[in-house]
């Protein structure tokens, strides 16, 4: 306001740029203070989600429900399945390994009864052998 000016009657002391007159605060500071305030009462109203998607009927809600404990059940089932086959799986590979060690055992002794068995065919042929003395 310039000296000499009518006061406007609608504007008042803390309305104005400046100076708060009774705390000598700026009036900017007043007002976020003022606004603070008042933001704690407004806030609440504003912290409605204004979400644009329908919110979901109890019905949407039990149906979703329901199908999530279906889900549940079947990987359930199929948890169920899958572990009793592995079981079986794991009976199954045990046995084939007590039968391939079996099987290297017969292999072992087999390749021990051929060796003998050559060893005794060639010793008796041995007396019948003609040894040439090319050399003498």
């Amino acid at each position: 306001m310039m000296p000499g000016q009518i006061p406007d009657p609608f504007v008042t002391t803390g309305s104005l740029p400046g100076q708060d007159p009774l705390t000598g605060r700026p009036a900017s500071a007043l007002i976020v203070k003022e606004l603070k305030c008042i933001g704690t009462i407004i806030v609440p109203l504003l912290e409605v989600k204004l979400d644009k998607r329908p919110q979901p009927v109890e019905s949407e809600l039990d149906e979703k429900e329901k199908r999530r404990k279906r889900r549940s059940e079947k990987n359930k089932a199929a948890w169920a399945r899958m572990k009793e086959r592995t079981e079986s799986l794991q009976r199954e590979f045990e046995q084939l390994e007590l039968i391939n060690a079996e099987l290297k055992k017969q292999i072992k002794k087999l390749e021990q009864e051929r060796q003998l068995l050559l060893f005794l065919m060639l010793n008796r042929q041995r007396p019948t052998c003609i040894v040439r003395t090319d050399d003498l």
